[in-house]
């Protein structure tokens, strides 16, 4: 057995007692590694049947944040951001688009950022200790929706370095509709600004630049419907490519799950989209109202996403109304 191991084991069976009561701490421990330590690894994202296969390397140093994400699988994708700036290099379509992201990175919008807020709409489990193989003891925790307007996962966290290395993402059945599996993780506090140049040839590259316009003013698009604990957390005004009108964009959050809705004039002679469609594990659903093209997107069930986009009102004072629980 490598020392590395042996460590794990003891430290698990050291902390055995903590780790039978509460899987909380551990999301927290998890987080507190994610969030502020610097790491390179390797995972497998699964969804509807593909597989994709990606490089992460992500650096914290003097409170600036830096990250880079690496399709393997072949069409060559890149994810780079500095901080809240993100560049999207996309060379099978020779485009790259710049835009302004805040909050977490695109790895940690796939794992849970469990809020005290979330609470009332999850229930956190401490499932047990299991060995993976290529990472050893890992201590397993279950975060369950408690209705079926959001999804549950279930992590492996490393016993050692506190970092997720597989996450299920599970429907309201318990049906696994995305799993991420890293195959290679490790801390590395020497990575060099020489990461985080893209592979492709910037030159060869069409530049879009997607930004929010300034917005003072409070949104003219209310819901006047939402699935329980979700609340409002920002709005904005975007300029996008290949539209004429800037386009209203809310995002709505119960502190775990996201939901982004979008609202804009349908083009001349363009036919609205109505309906759902799937991507993966996001789905969007498109409906009218009041003219205007309006879809919801989100990795969370379908139904949640046309509760929230067939309420959606212009300019309504009135607090959004919550959905009943639809319990499990």
């Amino acid at each position: 057995m490598n020392p590395r191991a042996a460590t794990a084991i003891l430290l698990g069976l050291a902390a055995a007692p903590a780790l039978a009561e509460s899987g909380q701490e551990w999301l927290t421990r998890m987080g507190a590694a994610l969030n502020n330590s610097s790491y390179v690894g390797e995972f497998v994202c699964e969804s509807a049947g593909r597989s994709e296969r990606l490089a992460i390397t992500y650096r914290v140093r003097d409170g600036v944040v830096s990250e880079r994400l690496v399709s393997l699988s072949g069409s060559g994708r890149e994810l780079v951001r500095e901080n809240d700036e993100v560049v999207v290099y996309l060379p099978d379509r020779k485009l790259a688009i710049i835009e302004r992201r805040w909050g977490r990175s695109d790895l940690l919008g796939a794992l849970p950022n469990f809020e005290a807020g979330a609470t009332p709409w999850y229930r956190v489990e401490w499932v047990g200790r299991e060995t993976l193989e290529d990472f050893g003891p890992a201590a397993v925790v279950a975060v369950r929706p408690l209705d079926g307007y959001r999804f549950g996962y279930r992590l492996w966290i490393d016993l050692d370095t506190h970092l997720p290395v597989r996450s299920d993402l599970s429907d309201q059945n318990g049906r696994v509709v995305e799993r991420l599996r890293f195959s290679r993780l490790r801390f590395d506090d020497g990575i060099p600004d020489s990461a985080f140049e893209p592979a492709v040839n910037r030159n060869r590259l069409r530049w879009v630049r997607q930004a929010p316009q300034d917005n003072d003013e409070a949104p003219s698009w209310r819901a006047a419907q939402v699935p329980p604990g979700f609340r409002l957390s920002t709005s904005s005004l975007q300029s996008v490519a290949g539209t004429g009108s800037p386009v209203s964009h809310l995002v709505y959050s119960d502190g775990l799950a996201t939901i982004s809705v979008f609202i804009q004039t349908p083009a001349p002679g363009k036919v609205p989209a109505r309906g759902t469609t799937r991507s993966g594990v996001a789905s969007a659903f498109s409906t009218v109202v009041d003219g205007h093209q309006v879809t919801a997107v989100g990795e969370v069930p379908p139904q949640a996403l046309e509760y929230i986009a067939t309420g959606l009102r212009p300019a309504s004072p009135p607090a959004p109304a919550a959905a009943p629980n639809r319990r499990n």
